[in-house]
């Protein structure tokens, strides 16, 4: 039994009134209840609903419990229910964050409920008549404050692959009663002002090559995946944007990982990708502080180089030197060992070869890239050729091809 109709919350609420002490064993909610709530409210414009809630406790101003989602999700079940828990917004199918929601739900639905909440106001929380030895809970006067994308998200899934699915996924309600309603409507409705969400930065600390990094012996460094590389003699910084693009400078065989890396919206999707092969071409098991540092090294003797380029070989074709360094800085850098980047040898004088040899690779391989460029791409007058063409991924792939 959950959502009932008019006559069935009568009956119930007159049950609950002929028990002046109720039986209701789940720790703290019972005294809260009789205390705040022994002449409780008829109900009001909201559903109610009888819960079976695993753990309860008794704050304040509130009550929290831990509920199994197949229960809670009736609530938004069936047509008008976001107008009948006076809900905020409706169901924003099309989002991002919700499309991730569903795939959590379908994937790992034992985890769903582990970060959020659903947020309840209501008339009343009452106890209900014990079966057995489970304590049932009734909500009179719903209202859905917060979290009715996260359970509509399990409505969806649960219509699509059964309640079987969902039956070890559970949920943490709060409800708020009396005057703690308004506060909370008010303060959850507020509440995204607040919040400094994570993004995919942050989230590289969940990959345990990176937080294995971080603890690693850096010697005068040190590494945090906010800060970046930081210390040395000279108080330098490397930020973490410019140490992915220059692992990526050290990637193969081909510049896909250069390109990827080459726009923020391309550096967040890799480092929001912690699964994918792309990703784990520059964060893997086998990279060491040494391989990051000289990475750095590599990348910036690889943009000193391109940019000591005499001004008038930036015109025409040599414009793939503004819109696309980081092709530039990829093929200069064909010349080191990069598949040995992270291994402590010294058959390669890395060092020697950055000061000696980058000024010429770089030569070398800017003056082929803008012959490939030339032959591949003509020039026509207003359709801007370079812009329109110098950062797309096939050309990349095409000019680089045997370097």
């Amino acid at each position: 039994m959950s959502i009932t109709d008019p006559d069935a919350r009568l009956l119930e609420r007159e049950e609950l009134e002929k028990r002046r002490t109720p039986h209701f064993a789940i720790v703290g909610v019972g005294q809260g209840v009789n205390e705040n709530f022994s002449d409780a409210p008829m109900p009001g414009v909201g559903p109610s609903i009888l819960l079976r809630p695993l753990s309860a406790c008794r704050f304040h101003m509130h009550d929290v419990l831990e509920v199994p989602a197949v229960e809670l999700v009736r609530l938004v079940v069936g047509e008008g229910a976001a107008e009948r828990l006076s809900t905020a917004r409706g169901y924003l199918h099309d989002t991002p964050e919700t499309r991730a929601l569903e795939q959590q739900a379908r994937k790992g639905p034992e985890d769903f409920g582990v970060p959020g909440w659903i947020v309840l106001g209501a008339d009343a929380l009452v106890p209900a008549r014990s079966e057995g030895f489970t304590d049932r809970v009734w909500i009179h006067g719903v209202e859905l404050i917060d979290g009715n994308q996260r359970l509509r998200t399990l409505a969806l899934v649960l219509d699509e692959l059964g309640p079987e699915h969902l039956e070890r996924t559970l949920l943490k309600v709060e409800v708020h009663c009396g005057a703690g309603r308004e506060r909370a409507r008010r303060m959850y409705g507020r509440a995204d002002r607040h919040q400094n969400v994570r993004d995919a930065q942050d989230r590289l600390l969940l990959c345990p090559h990176v937080r294995r990094l971080e603890a690693a012996d850096w010697e005068r460094w040190t590494f945090r995946v906010r800060r970046g590389v930081t210390g040395g003699p000279n108080g330098r910084t490397y930020l973490m944007p410019e140490v992915t693009r220059a692992l990526a400078c050290l990637s193969g065989p081909g510049p896909e990982l250069a390109h990827r890396t080459a726009s923020p919206e391309g550096m967040l999707s890799l480092w929001g990708d912690t699964d994918s092969l792309a990703y784990s071409s520059l964060f893997h098991s086998r990279m060491t502080p040494l391989g990051v540092m000289r990475a750095v090294e590599c990348y910036r003797a690889a943009q000193a180089a391109l940019e000591r380029m005499p001004s008038g070989r930036r015109e025409g074709h040599g414009r793939l030197m503004r819109y696309a360094p980081e092709l530039i800085h990829w093929a200069s850098c064909r010349f080191l060992p990069w598949e040995r980047l992270h291994e402590n040898s010294g058959d390669f004088d890395w060092d020697g070869e950055l000061r000696h040899s980058m000024g010429d690779h770089t030569e070398a391989a800017f003056t082929e890239l803008v012959r490939r460029y030339e032959q591949r791409v003509p020039f026509v007058r207003g359709q801007g050729t370079y812009s329109r063409t110098a950062g797309e991924l096939w050309l990349w792939r095409d000019l680089a091809r045997g370097l």
